[in-house]
């Protein structure tokens, strides 16, 4: 009788096991959801990460709160979802720069062992300008005045040591040019010091680029690109293939959760995102602030794939820059 006992109890035990899951998966999202933006307000990935949020939140059944953690290059938000239980309710967006942390040993948290893709949404375009009254005319003249003046150009970005520092660098080492990389906390900050006389290089993605030359505020000096971009405004801007520089760095931007969440719940996510996606509330956002220029779509299995492929040539250039062994 007892080891009859002690075998029905294995079953029951088993059954639970299997059906535990999908019980967790029907239960999902009980409450709302945090979206963990690794950059401060104001720009393009904020603003991104938003939107997108509130679009897929009708399709989740939830609403996402938006948590900006923009310390220490992205790391701050990293580490803050790596502290969360893997169950779903903490959503990291990433960008290049996580894969970059990873690529230069910055941080004990490997990103991509401690966390699985969901989908990647966009890719964008970086440019660079300056100040719309600057004596800089062109890019001739940008990278003349740095030649003859080494490290006298500042350029900013967002926190030190990202994706807009790589892109600074990597820039000047095709250019053959040296400037100092100032890095701020967040967009804001970044486009006050190059309103204020701070910055001589105003660089950043299309849409929060372009709101200053609309402005009137800035004169962009190049796309990097192998194109030129459909942008009327833009249209007499050069690429920086034509102009001998094969440097077309640019940003993208996903989201991904922790490792181990459940599978079943990880799919919830995906299926909602994968509506939000093609909901033509997105499709005219994406249209307004020009991320459709460029195919931006990845499944969760091939934007694993690029995280590594990336993450070699992030390795491969550092090692030339001599930022790492």
């Amino acid at each position: 009788m007892k080891s009859k006992n002690l075998f029905v109890s294995a079953v029951v035990f088993a059954s639970l096991a299997i059906t535990l899951p999908s019980l967790t998966a029907q239960n999902y999202p009980r409450r709302p959801i945090e979206m963990v933006i690794p950059f401060g307000t104001g720009g393009a990935s904020d603003i991104f990460a938003r939107n997108f949020a509130q679009i897929a939140s009708k399709y989740i059944g939830k609403p996402f709160t938006p948590v900006n953690k923009g310390g220490a290059g992205t790391i701050e938000g990293m580490m803050y979802s790596f502290g969360a239980p893997a169950d779903g309710y903490t959503i990291l967006e990433i960008t290049p720069s996580l894969l970059i942390v990873e690529a230069q040993n910055k941080s004990s948290i490997k990103f991509r062992q401690s966390f699985e893709p969901i989908m990647r949404v966009q890719s964008d375009v970086v440019l660079f300008g300056v100040k719309a009254n600057s004596n800089l005319k062109t890019l001739e003249d940008m990278i003349a005045f740095a030649k003859a003046n080494p490290r006298k150009l500042k350029i900013g970005g967002i926190s030190p040591g990202g994706l807009d520092e790589y892109i600074a660098r990597g820039f000047a080492a095709k250019a053959g040019i040296e400037w100092t990389y100032v890095p701020y906390k967040s967009a804001s900050e970044l486009k006050a010091a190059v309103l204020g006389g701070e910055l001589d290089i105003y660089q950043d993605k299309l849409i929060s680029f372009m709101s200053m030359v609309s402005g009137g505020d800035i004169r962009p000096l190049v796309v990097l690109s192998d194109k030129r971009l459909p942008v009327p405004e833009l249209k007499d801007v050069p690429c920086s293939v034509e102009k001998g520089l094969d440097f077309t760095q640019g940003s993208w931007r996903g989201f991904v959760v922790k490792k181990g969440t459940p599978p079943e719940i990880k799919k919830i996510i995906i299926d909602a995102f994968e509506k939000a996606y093609a909901d033509p509330a997105y499709k005219d956002m994406e249209k307004k602030e020009m991320t459709d220029l460029l195919p931006g779509y990845l499944n969760a299995a091939d934007f694993g794939k690029l995280w590594d492929s990336e993450f070699n040539g992030y390795v491969a250039i550092f090692k030339q820059m001599g930022l790492i062994k």
